[in-house]
């Protein structure tokens, strides 16, 4: 029998036991318009098979819950195993980092060759790319069985003297070891281009750190590399502070500290964010802070390397611990 020919519902129904009545409406071979692409349908992708089961949704702060329709949640009907489908979607938008405005994008070409980059590396998701009829880029994914780093974080029940104290060293620990395979990706000629807390997920049993969603990218290459480091300082302040710590936030929480912050304390990407947490917190280590403030509009001497931030935070994490 012709794969193209085989009968869909009956495969899937050998993999998804509790499956009352299975309903394949169509074979799909061009995924072009994302938003047909329905439950139930079959993407028929190099001659395999993938049973879409739903449509991911955004993990982003401010954005949770709204559904990401180009990223699907699919049953590989050749292995039984879940995967995760993300159809060619394309857009452009302005962004600014440190003061300065950008033309940031998705390229789906850019994740597909980064995939094939870090296949076997630890630090990042796994998966490949294939083509489709429409000669569309589609990523099939593995998935990280876990939770993402914000979420941990959000979800554990300390105020933040005992999460510093308890919880941090741990994590900073972690979370070096995620930097320095950035800096491996970085001396592969790629940028991760989101650095986010949500886009590192820590996996299940292992407590791996690896990052996932390569498919941000900017129409200006210059500086690519200092963009994804500078978006690793606002990641590294949104770890030590369990949170990012926003002026409107200080000024309704701590008025009196409000009143006397310079722009210096503020960070140089997002001028909203602080990154002298220490007139917050004031427990935290001198040598910590002092990495924060590298990201600061006071800092004069700025990172160029992720391998170096991570070797200076895997130093910071046991000097505090």
């Amino acid at each position: 029998m012709n794969i193209r020919e085989r009968d869909w519902c009956r495969i899937a129904e050998e993999y998804i036991r509790d499956l009352s009545s299975c309903r394949v409406y169509r074979i799909l071979e061009d995924t072009t318009d994302f938003f047909e692409v329905e439950y139930g349908d079959v993407v028929l992708l190099e001659n395999v098979g993938y049973l879409v089961r739903g449509t991911e949704s955004e993990k982003k702060f401010g954005l949770e819950g709204e559904p990401k329709p180009w990223v699907k949640s699919c049953i590989d009907l050749v292995t039984g195993e879940r995967k995760i489908i993300k159809l060619t979607f394309l857009e452009e938008f302005s962004c600014r980092i440190e003061g300065l405005d950008f033309t940031c994008l998705r390229n789906p070409q850019k994740e597909a060759r980064i995939l094939e980059k870090v296949k076997g590396h630890e630090g990042f998701m796994q998966g490949f790319s294939v083509l489709d009829a429409g000669n569309n880029t589609v990523r099939i994914l593995d998935r990280i069985p876990g939770v993402s780093l914000d979420n941990l974080i959000q979800t554990i029940p300390a105020a933040h003297e005992k999460y510093y104290r308890e919880h941090l060293p741990d994590i900073l620990d972690h979370l070096a070891t995620a930097y320095d395979a950035l800096g491996d990706l970085h001396r592969m000629g790629e940028i991760h281009g989101d650095v986010t807390p949500d886009h590192i997920f820590v996996e299940t049993g292992t407590g791996r750190y690896r990052w996932i969603d390569f498919d941000y990218d900017y129409k200006e290459k210059e500086n690519a590399v200092v963009r994804d480091i500078f978006e690793m300082g606002t990641l590294l302040a949104y770890v030590v502070g369990k949170g990012y710590l926003v002026l409107r936030d200080i000024k309704l929480h701590y008025p009196e500290i409000a009143g006397r912050l310079r722009p210096e304390d503020m960070q140089s990407v997002f001028p909203s964010q602080l990154a002298n947490l220490k007139v917050v917190y004031p427990y935290i280590h001198g040598e910590l802070n002092n990495l924060l403030l590298r990201f600061s509009q006071g800092a004069g001497i700025v990172y160029q390397d992720a391998k170096n931030l991570a070797a200076d935070i895997f130093h910071v994490a046991r000097a505090i611990g």
